[in-house]
């Protein structure tokens, strides 16, 4: 049988006696190495000639979004040092781009458009247009979040992803603490409390600030359904500081009279702001009044006592004579006699109830109500309410002993309690206040916080529900805004108290 000519053994013998082939440059290899050398060479050449003397947009990786297509021809605008000298930059600044140092500049361009985007600031008290900062931390620069030459459409917001990347580590969150570079000038300083405190920012608005937590208490976590801590209110601790006294679970009771010929529910006394995002403020004027009148005689309906502030409920009384002739005028008696009679028998009907001087008038309005209480007995008219309710049934009232006059403390109650975060009641309107605020059907004390828990929110906005079904938004940007606001007013370090291990947020 002919041996086969491919057989190793015949290849094998092609090769003897010059086992160093390999050694030897053959010209095939030394054309490809000349080649590739002439077309790297080439290219350089080519981007620094189109550098130096062509136009930047060569360089572009993509178009530019919508938000800065009014840029397209003005790369210099955000690349500073561009334009006529970018090919000579890209090599006299190549150890400077490695390092990502050279974007410093670029954020400063950034900070020249965009003035108000401050630093990134984790405890961001969000209350509607104003904002309370408590501390800021690093963030290396504006491209580490935001995209550009991504395509012609509007910038994308950052993912979740970009958010956890940081979040989802807890040396990441720990490392990233920093002292602002300026402290505002304007500061709030709350007075230490155990269960929280409610800081009053102007406008009408007030924030609850739970009690401070140990800096170890940061928590990693992976999304708003998977680890995500719970509100700050939902602290074993955290109680509603408020001093107006209310019991929910009482007006929701089968006695309590009907108003508008309806049973009272939540939107009797909460109602939307003319947004939806937000709720009013409960008043007495528009809420209470209709219920807790402030009559101050049954004969005389339009006559009540003024509400609201301490010395003008004083001057009324210290007036009382003058504000019933004008009430009993305004009722149609005119004739002087008449009405000198009149006056009178209101007097005397005050005098009958224990009314007797002004002192007992004030004492009567402000602290024991009509009838008094004798001996933690309440005595009341034979099958009717108590007609006159004193102010600190549901007021804070100070002094009105040793001679001191009794002052009504204006009621300081929260309205906003989520402190890191934004919420709009609007997209939740199909909701039952209960659903949400179920707690207040059976609450007594007004310390009881009756907001929903983060894992209540979580039953809805996560991927997929318990149910099975498809969830609502879950994203960080529904909530959270990554960007503090200019010269927000800052807490003083007692409400985060800085550890031995962690530098103090602010100095006095």
């Amino acid at each position: 049988m002919p041996e086969n000519p491919d057989s190793q053994k015949n290849i094998s013998k092609g090769y003897s006696g010059n086992l160093g082939y390999f050694r030897r440059p053959h010209y095939w290899r030394r054309l490809r190495f000349l080649c590739f050398s002439l077309v790297v060479t080439l290219c350089a050449l080519g981007v620094f000639i189109s550098g130096k003397w062509g136009s930047p947009k060569k360089f572009s990786p993509g178009p530019l979004s919508q938000n800065h297509a009014h840029l397209v021809d003005r790369c210099e605008t955000c690349h500073t040092g561009s334009g006529e000298s970018l090919g000579a930059d890209l090599f006299e600044n190549i150890t400077k781009l490695a390092s990502m140092s050279s974007l410093e500049a670029m954020d400063a361009a950034c900070m020249a458009c965009h003035p108000g985007a401050g630093l990134h600031a984790p405890q961001i008290m969000t209350v509607g247009f104003s904002q309370v900062s408590q501390g800021l931390v690093h963030a290396s620069s504006c491209a580490s979040c935001h995209r550009e030459h991504a395509g012609p459409h509007r910038m994308a917001l950052p993912s979740n992803q970009t958010c956890t990347d940081c979040h989802g580590s807890l040396t990441k969150l720990h490392d990233s603490r920093t002292l602002p570079k300026q402290t505002p000038s304007t500061r709030v300083t709350p007075p230490a409390a155990a269960g929280g405190q409610i800081v009053e920012l102007g406008e009408g608005l007030r924030v609850f600030l739970p009690s401070a937590r140990a800096p170890e208490s940061l928590a990693a976590f992976e999304s708003f359904a998977h680890g995500h801590p719970g509100f700050g209110y939902e602290s074993p601790e955290a109680r509603d500081p408020s001093d107006l006294k209310f019991n929910h679970a009482r007006h929701f009771r089968a006695d309590i009279p009907k108003l508008n010929n309806a049973k009272l529910d939540c939107a009797s006394c909460h109602q939307p702001d003319a947004n939806g995002v937000f709720y009013q403020p409960v008043r007495y004027e528009k809420h209470c009044q209709e219920c807790h009148s402030l009559q101050i005689q049954q004969s005389l309906p339009d006559l009540h006592i003024p509400h609201g502030d301490s010395r003008t409920v004083k001057l009324f009384l210290a007036g009382l004579d003058s504000s019933i002739e004008s009430s009993v005028r305004a009722s149609g008696v005119n004739e002087p006699v008449a009405v000198s009679l009149r006056v009178k028998e209101e007097r005397e009907a005050l005098q009958r109830r224990g009314l007797l001087s002004v002192d007992d008038m004030v004492k009567r309005v402000f602290l024991q109500g009509d009838p008094q209480d004798f001996g933690g007995e309440l005595l009341m008219r034979s099958g009717k309410p108590k007609f006159l309710t004193e102010c600190a049934k549901c007021h804070t009232v100070t002094g009105g002993d040793a001679g001191s006059s009794p002052e009504v403390q204006p009621p300081l109650t929260a309205t906003r309690w989520l402190a890191k975060g934004a919420f709009n009641h609007q997209p939740h309107n199909q909701s039952a206040c209960t659903d949400c605020h179920g707690a207040a059907l059976k609450s007594k004390l007004t310390s009881d916080i009756l907001l929903p828990t983060q894992q209540s929110c979580v039953e809805c906005h996560q991927p997929l529900t318990s149910t099975g079904k498809e969830g609502v938004k879950f994203s960080c940007q529904n909530c959270h805004h990554f960007h503090s606001s200019v010269t927000p007013p800052v807490l003083e370090a007692a409400v985060h108290p800085a550890s031995p291990t962690t530098p103090a947020l602010f100095k006095p």
